[in-house]
């Protein structure tokens, strides 16, 4: 047999002191194995015959006495064909486990991460307990119980989605005795929670630094939008072939499907917010909390956890996302025809997707190929220069002043929107309209 050390396999040459923590670590994270009689290079020297009994001794005694909660049904232990001792951790249920003489505290509480144990944050624990104890930030009463839904209600008439107080109930926004649920209070106007947006130059300064806060669902769409302008649309002229070949920095729905992932999984127990940061090169969206249930590469291969199943649930509703659990499968199919491709940073406390910029890779190979798409009609132009005097101006306002068709100022707009030099921020009846300065 080959041994090697990974993630999941830690190797001694002998028994060590601290085995109690190696073992604790595994129960923390997803299981693993120990083999004791392997030096550092995958040598196998052996357990000698008169030392099996002290071993057998020492393991029986820390899996019975030594981690708390119990680890018994968890740990099981043999010796293989090369005499070399096989401890076999499975994941643990009732996380955190930690040293039996301490408390859960860093000091006695461990996770592997990577080829090593690591001790936890008194933070970390914190949640593990929550995870463990199956705490529901959804369900939980709100503090404050004196919410209004304005956007969601205008959202719903614009979308022609029902939403009345018996949905409140149905989806979880109120508890059957009538009080405002956690998620009502995400859904609500007076919602807490913020996403932080930022981009930056080549040397790291701010080109763009907002904060979204307000409903769950004016967030996702103020977002959304801002994400699009910033997911500029490049051409590459072909001698002698007729279309030019126009590239998305960030290709197909992979923008989209990261930015709906981060706020349908985040943990909003952690007094964290998600980010979305543009960079020259790449995007990075990061969510507060680590994977809820199981490892990257299940959820890579399409396992499906949910912590917000509510969340999930209202986003459905107002048809922010399609299919549950498919918007990590969603982003790498947007990749799939490139070379680039997305990348995953996880850990106990966030999870980060990190997507190239496609654009910027191309133009550093083949610069002077890239024009911008942007063409402005005069009417194109007319029609933002009256959205910079008044940004709440209606499209009947902007047909009656310019003397157009409503459906020619609708196409305008439409373009301008696509060309990323427009977003409208909020509803019809309640938003704005605003205006990416052009380059």
């Amino acid at each position: 047999m080959r041994y090697e050390e990974s993630d999941k396999v830690e190797l001694k040459r002998e028994i060590v002191k601290d085995l109690d923590k190696e073992i604790i670590a595994f129960l923390n994270a997803h299981g693993g194995t120990i083999y004791i009689g392997v030096d550092d290079y995958g040598n196998v020297v052996g357990i000698p015959h008169d030392s099996k009994d002290i071993y057998d001794q020492k393991i029986s005694s820390i899996v019975t006495e030594g981690i708390k909660p119990s680890a018994k049904q968890l740990v099981s232990f043999r010796y293989d064909n090369d005499n070399v001792l096989v401890i076999h951790i499975n994941e643990g249920i009732k996380k955190p486990y930690y040293v039996a003489s301490t408390i859960p505290r860093p000091s006695g509480t461990y996770i592997r991460v990577g080829r090593s144990k690591q001790q936890l944050t008194d933070e970390e624990i914190l949640f593990m307990l929550m995870d463990s104890m199956k705490i529901s930030f959804e369900k939980e009463i709100a503090e404050n119980q004196n919410l209004h839904f304005t956007y969601a209600i205008e959202l719903a008439k614009a979308k022609n989605i029902e939403f009345s107080e018996r949905e409140l109930l149905s989806l979880g926004l109120k508890n059957k005795e009538g009080n405002f649920t956690n998620l009502g209070l995400v859904i609500s106007d007076e919602n807490p929670l913020e996403i932080k947006f930022a981009s930056y130059d080549k040397d790291l300064n701010f080109k763009a630094k907002k904060v979204f806060n307000g409903s769950i669902l004016k967030i996702a769409d103020q977002t959304l939008e801002y994400a699009n302008l910033l997911n500029t649309t490049s051409a590459i002229i072909v001698p002698y072939q007729a279309q030019r070949i126009e590239t998305k920095s960030y290709p197909g729905v992979s923008l989209r499907e990261a930015i709906l992932n981060a706020i349908c999984h985040a943990n909003y127990l952690k007094p964290s917010n998600i980010k979305i940061e543009f960079y020259d090169d790449r995007v990075e969206i990061t969510s507060p909390g680590g994977i809820l249930d199981g490892t990257l590469e299940q959820i890579l291969r399409g396992y499906q956890t949910f912590r917000n199943p509510g969340l999930v649930r209202v986003l459905d509703k107002f048809n922010y996302i399609e299919n549950f659990g498919k918007g990590i499968k969603r982003i790498q199919e947007a990749y799939e025809s490139s070379d680039l491709k997305p990348s995953f940073d996880v850990n106990n406390t966030y999870f980060r997707i990190i997507l190239p910029d496609l654009n910027f890779h191309h133009k550093s190979t083949n610069d002077s190929t890239i024009y911008s798409t942007i063409r402005l009609s005069k009417t194109q132009s007319a029609i933002l220069s009256l959205i910079k005097e008044k940004n709440d101006i209606t499209i009947a306002e902007l047909a009656n002043k310019l003397n157009k068709e409503i459906s020619t100022i609708k196409k305008s707009i439409k373009n301008l929107k696509d060309s990323g030099v427009l977003i409208r921020v909020g509803t019809n009846r309640i938003g704005h309209w605003e205006v990416l300065a052009l380059k």
